[in-house]
């Protein structure tokens, strides 16, 4: 009796065993939070798509066998130092095409944040993606950024901005001015989606978030539907009104101008005036604001330093985006910082290799752990921390089809 009550114990364990094994099982993703992480957690980063360093057996997304010019592509190219390897990877984009498109993209539904660069890719059903440009800490995007005919923040006038036309893109200088209108009258310039650290008048937009995340006090007006519905002081954050946006005021002088500006029921619109050098010749669909010039006019003007990374004199992994003398669309990440796979690039270097590719304009994106492409679900390059670093934005190829 024992003997049969055991052995049958022993079918059960073991056909349990069986069925665990051949089941499959689904776990949770995890969400990364905020915070700009060099070295996320090997479970963060499960999901992300596996690195490879040759995708070109593949054929590249969107591309039929009857295509005799693909409407993007894609190189890896190795070129051998005395120094040691640098390896390149290209990504080209035909402008004119009526297949594929090119947009920034943020981490996440308003302007704070950091996400995966392969998690925006999947959310976006991208065709490819490349990391964008910089951020401050807290995720805001460091400069102008422009997307579905929506301005969520504007250019500071210290860097080129990427413009993207329908049909062919720009880099160019930026500057851009807002302020607001109520009838004939106009106030003075002022702040816009941008977290306060000085004393001024403030507009803060439903992209920016939920509220205007102010912890000190100011003096709120309430903007719905065009027109002034409540003036209130507070010393805490204050709502954005989804239908329409908010006007803060810091500081005893902003809020004596705010005052003496506007009044309860009083319509009130935004306003703002954007100048380009050179001008621009069309109507942007998009805009992002990049690094440093590298290229201009088809001369290497790469600076020794830049605001955001300081020294561009040193090897390191580096992404730019350029545009070249036929139109096309080029981005490039160089890998770096591991002597065995690539040394990296400085920045002269790094223009000198896109004038070779026949760039004539090009600008400085985010580099170091940041720089990344994938190419449909592939990750191509060698990330320079062994793993996707958290990113608050990039640029996608979406399929205009």
């Amino acid at each position: 009796m024992i003997n049969r009550w055991t052995k049958l114990a022993g079918l059960m364990i073991l056909t349990l065993v069986v069925l665990w094994l051949s089941c499959p099982f689904e776990g949770l993703e995890d969400e990364p939070e905020d915070g700009h992480l060099l070295s996320p957690s090997p479970t963060a980063a499960s999901s992300s798509p596996v690195p490879t360093d040759d995708p070109t057996d593949s054929p590249m997304p969107g591309e039929t066998p009857g295509d005799q010019e693909p409407p993007f592509s894609y190189e890896k190219q190795v070129i051998e130092t005395a120094d040691g390897p640098i390896v390149m990877h290209f990504l080209e984009i035909d402008m004119k095409s009526n297949r594929v498109g090119v947009k920034p993209v943020t981490s996440h539904r308003t302007l704070f944040g950091y996400e995966y660069l392969s998690v925006m890719a999947r959310n976006s059903n991208a065709l490819a993606a490349v990391n964008g440009g910089f951020s401050h800490p807290n995720g805001l995007p460091g400069g102008m950024l422009y997307s579905n005919k929506i301005l969520k923040t504007p250019a500071t006038g210290n860097f080129p901005v990427l413009f993207l036309l329908e049909d062919r893109a720009v880099i160019a200088d930026a500057s851009q001015k807002i302020w607001l209108q109520s009838g004939k009258a106009i106030s003075d310039p002022v702040f816009f989606n941008l977290y306060s650290e000085y004393d001024g008048i403030y507009v803060f937009t439903p992209i920016y978030g939920s509220s205007d995340r102010l912890e000190k006090p100011h003096l709120c007006a309430v903007v719905r539907n065009g027109k002034v519905s409540d003036l209130v002081s507070a010393s805490g954050p204050v709502s954005i009104p989804y239908d329409g946006f908010l006007v803060s005021a810091v500081g005893t002088d902003a809020e004596r101008r705010l005052r003496d500006f506007i009044a309860v029921g009083q319509e009130i619109e935004i306003k703002t005036e954007l100048k380009t050098s050179p001008p621009l010749d069309g109507e942007y669909v998009s805009a992002y604001e990049c690094g440093s010039w590298i290229i201009r006019d088809g001369v290497n003007v790469c600076p020794d330093s830049d605001g955001w990374v300081g020294t561009l004199l040193t090897r390191a992994p580096r992404t730019a985006v350029g545009i070249k003398s036929d139109g096309a669309l080029l981005f490039i990440v160089v890998d770096g910082r591991n002597k065995d796979i690539s040394i990296g690039v400085s920045g002269p270097e790094l223009a000198d290799l896109m004038l070779e590719r026949g760039v004539t304009q090009a600008a400085m994106l985010d580099g170091g752990a940041s720089s990344e492409m994938i190419i449909g679900d592939t990750i191509v390059n060698s990330l320079s921390a062994g793993r996707e670093r958290l990113i608050s934005s990039c640029f996608v190829v979406f399929s205009k089809e």
